[in-house]
């Protein structure tokens, strides 16, 4: 597997993302209920970060040509049909860089939920061409966030680790998982993560304090 298609673990735990939140070895969102929100697509910023979320990412021509590059013998090409390239920037760095993210959505108990994995740790991996043998030893892991999109204003909140973790520490649910140094690492199927997020989608208590966003237009070449 090639070098931007790897996702690392250390990699959450040093970015935007604070707090532990959940992770999963498989998706949320499987390519059969992957759906495109209205008005999601465009760039959106808060003081200290900016998503760009992109659909049709052929009006991104640089990550466009790496994309077709990595994909061309790849069996998962139409995963990307109903999906987001998302990039995200640390405003808070001098020199910010940009990681880059696969998004897909989904609508599970009247909420809309994204299931984000790191497709590149920033627009220069993209270009890289060959693995190494510690790229191969690193681990790929989902989170998810429930969303939410009111007069121009984006809502994101992540699904808390420790919520699910005292749920099983109770008791209380059965869930395959294992147990991590940072928190509960999730390892049930894709069916079975979207009965348990359907069944708690509207618990405050499952989330991560939101973080909200301004729409900012959609002006790429910027």
């Amino acid at each position: 597997m090639k070098t931007i298609r790897l996702i690392l673990l250390i990699f959450f735990g040093a970015t935007f993302f604070s707090g532990c939140f959940l992770k999963s070895v498989h998706p949320l969102v499987s390519e059969e209920n992957a759906i495109l929100i209205d008005n999601l697509e465009g760039i959106w910023e808060s003081e200290d970060q900016r998503w760009t979320f992109i659909n049709d990412f052929t009006k991104f021509p640089k990550v466009m040509m790496a994309m077709d590059a990595e994909l061309e013998d790849e069996e998962e090409d139409n995963e990307l049909e109903n999906a987001y390239f998302i990039l995200f920037e640390n405003l808070e760095d001098i020199d910010p860089d940009t990681a880059l993210f696969i998004g897909a959505a989904t609508e599970l108990n009247g909420a809309y939920f994204l299931d984000l994995y790191v497709f590149a740790r920033s627009i220069d991996q993209i270009e890289e061409s060959e693995s190494t043998f510690v790229d191969n030893h690193f681990f790929k892991v989902h989170t998810f966030s429930k969303i939410s999109i009111n007069d121009s204003k984006l809502s994101i909140e992540l699904f808390a680790s420790s919520f699910i973790s005292e749920l099983i520490s109770a008791n209380r649910i059965r869930i395959n998982h294992e147990k991590t140094d940072d928190g509960t690492l999730i390892t049930a199927s894709t069916k079975e993560l979207r009965k348990f997020v359907s069944k708690y989608a509207n618990e405050e208590d499952a989330y991560e304090n939101a973080f909200e966003l301004s729409y900012r237009g959609y002006n790429l070449e910027d």
